[in-house]
């Protein structure tokens, strides 16, 4: 019973994510995520039969290797993008792979997003992440209003879009501007509170392990978005651990495991993942409206075993140091 409950909860949200991203092959904006490349990148071409089966990942996930990545130029044969609608991806020194969302993208498309997936998977244990992300200082200081109105995020996830499958160990921002998107905090907070979850508006920390009921999640000070910092994430058996510049500021248990399957029967792999959108989350994407572009960026990416993966990149080897930086 509990099976084909979720093989339908499954086929459901794959209809809703297809009937976003609708179905065709052009290459250019919008992007629909078939086969093909976009600002330089291969799609990660997730409109497939398999989405089906609750995977909208890469097609091509490969075994853990070390990464040290500056996203000078677009890394195509370790990385592929998941990006929906209209957004953009830039690439090159000094801040990496840049993601954007043009003013307006909205009256062009429902939902609009730039997101990059790692092809090599990342280990739910003995290994450690660290990614150094900036330009989220936008978020405090959108044009005309306090906060965007949309989604960034950093980290770990299984790309699973069946909810009891789902693994995620990341840092979030959910934001809403639109006035109406508050009803549907009025109607899910009370569902949050009931479950003794902290609410996912801000900025926050989450993790959730497959079929482990509700996810872990802790709030953030929303200054953290104002500077460039080097945010890393690693894992044991019972706790997901997440540090701001080597600093350790939060743990939650319902670590992921890394072992979970589709109802294909083929694996559903942890791997690492940067994203920005102009949607307000949960439990679906309600399409924002900005009053200037969206962009963050992320100038470096590191994982590897965890004893010799720092969690911070200062030093010649990663080059610089996390400090406040402007924005162009």
């Amino acid at each position: 019973m509990r099976r084909r409950f979720v093989r339908a909860m499954t086929a459901t949200l794959a209809v809703i994510v297809m009937s976003v991203v609708g179905a065709g092959n052009a290459l250019a904006d919008p992007n629909i995520q078939t086969e093909g490349y976009d600002d330089g990148m291969p799609n990660c071409a997730v409109l497939k039969p398999r989405a089906f089966a609750g995977y909208i990942g890469t097609s091509h996930p490969v075994p853990a290797v070390p990464m040290n990545e500056n996203f000078a130029v677009p890394p195509t044969k370790t990385w592929c993008i998941t990006s929906v609608g209209h957004s953009r991806l830039t690439f090159g020194r000094p801040y990496g792979v840049g993601f954007h969302i043009d003013l307006h993208a909205n009256r062009k498309f429902p939902y609009n997003n730039a997101e990059m997936l790692a092809q090599p998977v990342f280990p739910a244990r003995g290994w450690t992440m660290t990614m150094r992300v900036g330009g989220t200082e936008r978020i405090l200081k959108g044009p005309g209003r306090d906060y965007w109105g949309g989604t960034t995020g950093w980290g770990v996830s299984n790309r699973s879009i069946d909810p009891a499958g789902l693994e995620v160990a990341w840092f979030m921002y959910n934001g809403a501007s639109e006035r109406w998107a508050g009803l549907t905090y009025n109607l899910t907070h009370p569902i949050f509170t009931l479950l003794n979850i902290q609410f996912p508006l801000g900025f926050f920390v989450m993790s959730k392990k497959a079929w482990q009921a509700g996810i872990t999640l802790h709030h953030l000070p929303l200054r953290m978005l104002a500077n460039e910092h080097d945010y890393a994430i690693k894992m044991d058996k019972w706790y997901s651990y997440y540090y701001v510049d080597g600093k350790l500021v939060d743990r939650l248990d319902k670590p992921p495991v890394g072992t979970h399957y589709d109802i294909s029967g083929q694996p559903v792999p942890l791997i690492g993942q940067m994203w920005l959108d102009a949607g307000y989350w949960f439990p679906l994407p309600i399409p924002q409206r900005n009053e200037g572009t969206q962009s963050a960026y992320m100038k470096r990416y590191v994982q590897g075993p965890t004893s010799s993966t720092p969690l911070t990149l200062n030093g010649s080897k990663y080059e610089g140091n996390a400090v406040p930086v402007p924005w162009k």
